[in-house]
């Protein structure tokens, strides 16, 4: 197994991503535009210290003058030293759900199993910290009936229900992240203590900051918090809440982002710890009534896929959806052979007199558009004679280091050469 330094950071452009969330504070939503503007956080680094972006939020003016490249370069010392992980927004590390919300983090600190971030099942559970007995109950029975799944419980490591939902799915050896709103090594709450020490020494849990070590759980920093909570998982649970209580932020987040929400029911309509769940039931909140409940956004998310789907494929709306369902197939066997299946697919062309027997797409390789930069030239000529490609593999048949890749992939993504797919699969527009 890899040490903790090589699996969480191999590049040198730590530091910079670092100085760009102490400048920008945690939930930018103008930071990932600059990013993709300028292809990576030294360029932004360099365009601010130049006086290139004029049309910076005064907080971050304000950062500038409190923050240096010295104090963010003695951070990545710190995480390094405190088994401390650094996943920046172009880590294969980041949770691929995540960079789909409005205003991700760019960065993450992680301490803990980082693998669970690229588990593909991730179910969010929140709820109150004072918890009525009914829910304790329940928030246990739907855990404990995922016994068996691959399937990872996150929460916000707050008293009451999301102490239940960590306990509860170590009791029954499910892996579970706890997303903090403080920085990671600030033991918050206290009464989580023993749980936090269980969750580290186990492998089976991982938690999760957007903010640097050492930030206090300040009140204004949750609501931010809630966006990720909810933005790594496909699906979020409410298990109580009252008609102002925080779990609804999550479940807000959850909706604008486009994800599932089920809620339990409550166990008393005039009970007014309940009263906020009861908007979102009645305006289509799918009711949390068994544990197979929670499983099924995520058996209609993932949808099984016959190969003989793909190899039936005759028009061009039926090969679209075999190549959006063939890059969500987890297993790697059955992933290679619906690529193969797609390649003879999307090889076949209208009938034709027969004029030459040589295959079409050739020509239009060689009038293509392609990249002024020789590496990006590279990797869109390789997607556009290969197809679909994952980031690792593409990396490695380029001989290309990872990060240095999935950087040329986002500049090229903005350029509009290739387009990202579920599962960091990755293809290059035939323009």
């Amino acid at each position: 197994m890899e040490d903790q330094q090589t699996i969480y950071a191999k590049t040198e452009m730590l530091r910079y991503w670092v100085w760009l969330s102490l400048v920008f504070g945690a939930g930018s939503p103008g930071l990932t535009r600059y990013i993709h503007d300028y292809g990576s956080p030294e360029a932004v680094y360099d365009a601010m210290q130049a006086g290139r972006l004029r049309e910076l939020p005064q907080s971050a003016k304000k950062g500038m003058a409190e923050h240096t490249v010295g104090e963010a370069d003695s951070i990545v010392y710190y995480c390094r030293s405190h088994e401390i992980g650094l996943v920046p927004i172009t880590s294969p590390y980041y949770p691929e759900e995540l960079r789909r919300i409005p205003a991700p983090p760019i960065l993450l600190t992680a301490r803990g199993n980082i693998g669970l971030l690229n588990m593909r099942r991730k179910l969010a559970i929140v709820g109150t910290r004072k918890p009525a007995p009914y829910t304790e109950e329940v928030t246990a029975a739907m855990i404990a009936g995922l016994k068996g799944q691959e399937i990872v419980i996150v929460s916000g490591f707050a008293k009451g229900i999301d102490a239940i939902a960590h306990k509860t799915a170590l009791d029954n050896g499910l892996p579970t992240i706890g997303v903090l709103g403080c920085g990671i090594n600030v033991n918050y709450p206290r009464e989580n203590m023993q749980l936090r020490d269980r969750m580290l020494s186990d492998g089976n849990g991982l938690f999760l900051s957007e903010y640097m070590p050492g930030v206090q759980p300040f009140p204004a920093n949750f609501p931010k918090r809630n966006r990720i909570l909810s933005g790594i998982c496909y699906a979020t649970a409410v298990m109580e809440a009252a008609a102002r209580s925080g779990s609804l932020v999550t479940a807000r987040c959850a909706l604008e982002q486009g994800r599932q929400v089920l809620c339990v029911p409550p166990a008393d309509l005039f009970d007014v710890r309940y009263a906020g769940v009861i908007p979102f039931l009645r305006e289509g909140a799918a009711p949390l009534m068994s544990p197979e409940d929670l499983l099924s956004p995520y058996d209609s998310y993932y949808p099984p896929v016959p190969s003989e789907e793909i190899l039936i494929a005759e028009d061009s709306a039926e090969h679209g959806e075999a190549l959006q369902h063939a890059a969500s197939l987890t297993d790697e066997i059955v992933r290679n052979e619906a690529a193969q299946a797609l390649q003879k697919a999307g090889d076949i062309k209208p009938p034709k007199p027969k004029p030459e027997p040589e295959p079409a797409p050739a020509p239009q390789k060689k009038s293509a558009p392609l990249p002024d930069d020789p590496q990006e030239r590279r990797i869109v000529e390789y997607l556009r004679a290969h197809g679909d490609t994952h980031a690792d593999d593409l990396a490695a048949a380029l001989d290309i280091d990872l990060s240095e890749m999935l950087n040329a992939l986002l500049s090229l993504e903005i350029s509009g050469f290739v387009e990202s797919l579920f599962g960091k699969q990755y293809r290059a527009f035939a323009m």
